[in-house]
């Protein structure tokens, strides 16, 4: 079977979505499932990684184009269908979902979408005036006639459910490769960076420095903290999409935490799994998630970590792998005091079940069978399957 997955961007900066797509596609191929992706590079969708085990096809867009449409990728669109059994759309609200899913219908070929939490309540309604002529124009009518809706976790098919535009839901998590973070490189190199942070305990923050990630609260709790156990720094590393680093480094400042909160930037793969492996706690209380790949990281790199209920992963609770609080800055203050008090070996044994969560329900091995019966179940459905 062929696959077409279309994504907006795999520049490590744009977040899961880009790590999570070639891991699906590249992890399938051991299954009968050839997989190849079409995608935008240049200017701000920037580039993906080199050597990323499955094909990439890469499209220019104009610079100032808010949807990404690309006249590259619409007039090679058809043919690229024409060699597809089944295609997947990743994200919403793009160019590349207008044509796609139009030139789809066209030919017979069946497609799913996965909305990445884009149909989350808070993101649903963020920037509703420009979403709305977009949904009406293209992507409510995708939606509609998408062969299958596909949710990352329980929590997030019910929000999908809700909205009422396809019953046809399946859920399929995101993955991890677990042994990636069993024996993570040291972090001489950060340390080197940022002398300061070698002697101190790690509250790491690892994700888009952006709103949705609950980063606002999050360091409004820790300015609540100061002066809860001086050993402890928090380290908040990730690419600044949208300038907001500016207005949280003043605040630090204001505050008089710069000696206790350090911002990183932006981590090559190797420094990512370094800070993992250096932590001791992991905490993004995001506003909106449908499943985050960070989060899963830290876990399977055995880190406690502190999260909200709309990350959709009840398992935290359910097994005593850290904290789901609301995403507010009372609600999270209590939740890091309560973790910054335990022993080491109390946080190791509460990582320990974090790590037996990512091996039990979200390892790769585990899920790469279900997405081939899906993609197998979506073609059988089809006017495609008579002619295969």
């Amino acid at each position: 079977m062929r696959v077409l997955h279309v994504v907006q961007s795999l520049d490590p900066a744009w977040g899961g979505m880009a790590r999570v797509v070639p891991e699906l596609a590249a992890g399938l191929k051991s299954l009968g499932v050839d997989g190849r992706i079409a995608t935008l590079a240049g200017g701000r969708y920037g580039r993906p990684p080199a050597d990323l085990g499955v094909e990439v096809l890469t499209f220019s867009a104009p610079d100032g184009s808010a949807l990404g449409r690309s006249g590259e990728f619409n007039r090679a669109i058809g043919r690229l269908l024409d060699e597809t059994d089944v295609l997947h759309l990743h994200g919403l609200w793009t160019g590349q979902n207008w044509s796609a899913a139009r030139a789809a219908r066209r030919r017979g070929v069946p497609y799913l979408m996965t909305p990445h939490s884009m149909m989350m309540p808070w993101a649903w309604r963020r920037s509703w005036w420009k979403k709305r002529p977009v949904g009406w124009l293209f992507e409510y009518g995708n939606l509609r006639r998408a062969a299958r809706l596909h949710a990352l976790a329980p929590g997030e098919a019910e929000h999908i459910r809700r909205l009422g535009f396809n019953e046809r839901i399946e859920t399929i998590a995101n993955g991890i490769w677990p042994e990636q973070f069993e024996h993570p490189p040291p972090a001489d190199e950060l340390i080197r960076a940022h002398p300061h942070l070698e002697h101190r305990r790690w509250l790491l923050f690892l994700s888009r420095i952006h709103v949705q990630k609950g980063i606002v609260p999050l360091l409004q709790a820790c300015f609540d903290l100061a002066h809860a156990g001086e050993e402890w720094h928090v380290v908040v590393a990730g690419p600044d999409t949208d300038g907001l680093q500016r207005v949280l480094t003043a605040a630090v400042t204001r505050k008089g935490q710069s000696s206790r909160i350090t911002f990183l930037g932006m981590l090559d793969r190797r420094q990512v799994l370094a800070a993992l492996g250096r932590a001791s706690i992991f905490a993004q209380p995001s506003l909106s998630e449908g499943l985050s790949v960070s989060i899963l990281e830290a876990m399977a790199a055995g880190l406690p970590v502190v999260i909200s209920p709309q990350c959709n992963l009840p398992e935290v609770a359910a097994m005593d792998a850290g904290r789901v609080v609301p995403p507010a800055r009372r609600a999270i203050g209590p939740a890091l005091r309560e973790l910054l008090a335990m022993t080491p070996s109390e946080l190791s044994a509460m990582g320990h079940r974090a790590r037996q969560i990512i091996r039990e329900r979200f390892s790769w091995p585990r899920l790469l069978p279900q997405y081939a019966r899906l993609y197998e179940s979506v073609l059988a459905e089809s006017p495609r399957a008579a002619r295969r």
